[in-house]
């Protein structure tokens, strides 16, 4: 193994589309409600709807446990569980 191999060993490049698992719960940032009523989660390009946040998750970091997933459109459906930490930004 060549010292560039070893330096380079374990590291990989993070997608703009990471793909979720349906009954897989993740911690996300929801960034809005839409229209219909339903929390936005952005994870790079991808966007995760949350059925069960309200205006008080938004800027939220909550768990979702995921329910549907595709991952052409890179989009999917999950489950507000709990909130579980607040806003990134500070003020």
């Amino acid at each position: 193994m060549s010292v560039l191999e070893k330096f380079l060993s374990g590291w990989h490049f993070r997608t703009t589309k990471p793909a979720l698992t349906p009954d897989t719960e993740v911690n996300v940032f929801v960034s809005e409600i839409n229209g219909d009523g339903v929390g936005v989660a952005r994870i790079g390009d991808t966007r995760l709807y949350v059925e069960g946040a309200g205006p008080e998750q938004v800027e939220k970091r909550v768990r979702v446990r995921v329910t549907e997933f595709d991952e052409l459109k890179s989009t999917g459906r999950g489950e507000y569980l709990e909130t579980v930490g607040e806003s990134s930004y500070t003020g």
